[in-house]
C-alpha cells in the first residue's frame, strides 16, 4: 500500500481551468488585457488561449470581463469527439451557452 495520498480537487487541472468558445469571440482582448498575472495570450489568430497555465489562479477576472460570455473559468470541456464538435475543434459545446440554443429545423431538445 503506497503512503501517498489520492489527490485533492483543490486544483483543476490546467486544462480544465479556462474554456474557450471562439465562436462566440469577437477578439477584443480584454480577457487577455486585464489578467492579472497575464497567464492568457492572443494566438496567431487573436483568439484568447491559456499561454501559462500555471500563473493562472482561476480567479475568473477574464469570464467577468468577456463580453460575448465566450469563456469560462473552471469548467471542463467535454471531449471534442465524444460531443460531435470537429476533430480539433476550441469549442466546448456541453458546456457552452449553445446548448440552450434551439436546435436548427425549429426542434427543440428533440421534441419537435
Amino acid at each position: 500500500m503506497s503512503a501517498k495520498a489520492s489527490p485533492t480537487p483543490d486544483k483543476p487541472p490546467a486544462a480544465d481551468k479556462v474554456s474557450f468558445y471562439s465562436a462566440w469571440c469577437k477578439r477584443c482582448g480584454n480577457c487577455v488585457a486585464f489578467c492579472p498575472r497575464q497567464a492568457l495570450a492572443k494566438d496567431e489568430w487573436g483568439y484568447p488561449v491559456l499561454a501559462d497555465p500555471d500563473r493562472c489562479t482561476t480567479c475568473g477576472l477574464c469570464e467577468m470581463l468577456c463580453p460575448d460570455f465566450a469563456l469560462s473559468v473552471g469548467e471542463a470541456p467535454a471531449p471534442a469527439a465524444a460531443a460531435g464538435a470537429p476533430k480539433g475543434s476550441r469549442v466546448a459545446p456541453t458546456t457552452s451557452p449553445e446548448r440552450l440554443a434551439p436546435a436548427p429545423g425549429g426542434q427543440e431538445n428533440g421534441h419537435g
